[in-house]
This record gives structure tokens, sequence and C-alpha cells, in this order.
């Protein structure tokens, strides 16, 4: 009787942890609705809306040192659009006018700084080589072909 009392709680507490895990690390396997798919939508520099992400800041690979900037780019509006963002929230102000699309954004480019020593970013060329990566994070997000040019107009490491 003991070893069936021993079996049954190792079950539960088993079964609990899976179904944490898949709550709470897997969410989308429980989201009826799939996640959009974003179609490569050619880049129009006359319909693209002006997006501002300001003040991202995070360490470099190098714990040591840092790097802070401000990101300024155009995506096309249909792609703002099905990424979750709002083509006239954000041609008004900065951000997408999705917090949440903001957050990612966000988070997807401290990803990367993070994997970026901090030697890349000042040797010769390496700002031009971050501004592709950032283009190339952005445009996972937004789709292929979908984002414009990219600036830094405030870009610090130290």
């Amino acid at each position: 009787m003991r070893n069936i009392i021993i079996y049954l709680v190792i079950l539960i507490i088993g079964v609990g942890t899976g179904t944490g895990e898949i709550i709470y690390l897997y969410p989308s396997l429980l989201s009826k609705a799939p996640a959009p798919v974003v179609e490569s939508i050619p880049y129009n520099a006359a319909k693209a809306v002006p997006i501002t992400e300001t003040n991202i800041e995070s360490n470099l690979s190098n714990p040591s040192h840092y790097i802070r900037f401000d990101l300024q780019f155009s995506v096309e509006p249909q792609a703002l659009t099905s990424a979750g963002g709002n083509a006239t929230a954000a041609a008004g102000g900065t951000g997408t006018g999705s917090s949440r699309l903001d957050a990612k954004i966000r988070n997807a480019l401290i990803n990367l700084a993070r994997s970026s020593s901090y030697s890349q970013i000042t040797t010769s060329g390496g700002v031009s080589t971050f501004k592709l990566q950032v283009k190339e994070v952005l445009e996972s997000i937004f789709g292929p072909g979908t984002i414009g040019q990219v600036y830094f107009p405030n870009l610090i490491t130290q």
C-alpha cells in the first residue's frame, strides 16, 4: 500500500511539472490561433512608417562594457500591422503603437547586444556591422525586406 501511495505522489508531481512547463515555457502550444505568417512585402519608402525606439541599454558580452542607443528605422505599414503594431499610433510618436511589440523589439535588440563584444562594435566598421545585425533582427520580427535604413541617432559604448 505504501508503494502505491509513493507511485501516485510521483505521478502527480510529474504531471504537475509537465503541465507547468507547457503553460509557462511553451504557451504557444495551448494557443488555438496560429502565429501570423509575415510574408515578404517589398519596401516602399513613400508608404513606410517611421519608428523610433529610445534608451535601449544592455551589457555587452563582456560584463565590464555596456551599450546604450536610440534606434530609428522605417517599416512597411502592412508588416507593422501584421506584427501587432499600429501604423497610425506609431507615426505620431515613439514606438510601434503596441507595448507588446515594442518589448519584443527591445528584448531582441538587448539579446543581440549581449552577444556582441566591445571590440566588435568599436573596431573599424563595427557599428556598420552592428547596424546590419539590428536590421536582421528587425526583419526577423517584421518579415524579410520590410525594413528601410536603420539609424542610430545616439549610440554610446563604454
